[in-house]
């Protein structure tokens, strides 16, 4: 027996299909009865474009983002090493690689700049000359990155600071 719109096969024998008319009303009372989308979400969480969100407009109290600067190519880095001691012997990085400074009067201070891909880590260490306290500092366009201390006799101090661009 050929299958026609208004029959099915069911386990205990056929069923009636119900008509096309009554499937096409109720979904025009469902889609009439006062559903709606609604727009709950928080206003100041981003919503991504693609998720039904959109740029504030005009007269909206959500905050305008700002373009994006673009990320400088060069930093400027400085070392700082200071301490009780009146001297240190120095170990670090510059562009041209590993310098080393044998009795450096403290305190002391070395900038340079850095372009993108030369390196990606900068690094000093000092050790004091005899006994008392030795600092390190690494400052990258003017902000400290890292400090260190330590104290005692030939006392050792390092830092480093991956520069991240």
């Amino acid at each position: 027996m050929p299958l026609t719109p208004a029959t099915q096969d069911a386990p205990g024998g056929v069923l009636p299909l119900p008509p096309t008319g009554i499937i096409v009303a109720l979904l025009a009372v469902l889609a009439l009865s006062g559903c709606k989308a609604t727009d709950d979400a928080d206003p100041n969480i981003a919503t991504p474009p693609s998720a039904g969100g959109s740029a504030p407009g005009p007269g909206s109290s959500a905050p305008a983002s700002k373009a994006a600067k673009p990320k400088s190519d060069t930093r400027t880095i400085t070392y700082r090493v200071a301490g009780t001691s009146d001297s240190a012997d120095l170990t670090y990085s510059t562009a041209s690689g590993q310098e080393q400074q044998q009795g450096a009067h403290l305190p002391w201070t070395k900038s340079f700049k850095v372009r993108r891909g030369e390196f990606a880590v900068v690094d000093i260490s000092a050790q004091n000359q005899g006994s008392g306290t030795v600092t390190c500092e690494i400052d990258v366009d003017g902000q400290k990155m890292k400090a260190a201390k330590s104290s005692g006799q030939y006392a050792l101090v390092s830092c480093d600071h991956t520069l991240g661009f």
